[in-house]
């Protein structure tokens, strides 16, 4: 039956036959022409842009939550003496993971 490749897909483990693989290897060797490179480039940069706007708009939700930026939240989280709310702590990761997400999407826009 040939090879059998196993890769993670949202913390599941898939496992396909190699052959389904071979057409999109032999492309790669052959290489994309000019019009291909610019449609694929084009794909990636408008879902980037659709990825930054989105993490754009929920940081700009949090922003208006609290008031304050990232930075300024982040150091009102470290700095505080007394322990911090549950929806805050919570607010605080998300809101890390939005910043991180939309400057991952960015760097392709």
């Amino acid at each position: 039956m040939g090879e059998t490749i196993e890769y993670c897909h949202y913390s599941r483990y898939i496992k396909m036959p190699g052959k389904l693989l071979e057409p999109i290897d032999s492309m790669a060797k052959i290489g994309l022409n000019k019009d291909e490179q610019e449609i694929l480039q084009g794909f990636v940069h408008n879902k980037a842009e659709q990825k930054a706007g989105y993490y754009d708009k929920k940081i700009a939700e949090m922003k208006q939550k609290y008031d304050m930026d990232f930075s300024t939240f982040q150091n009102k989280v470290y700095l505080r003496e007394a322990e911090i709310e549950l929806e805050e702590w919570n607010d605080f990761v998300l809101w890390g993971s939005y910043v991180k997400a939309h400057r991952y999407w960015a760097q392709f826009c």
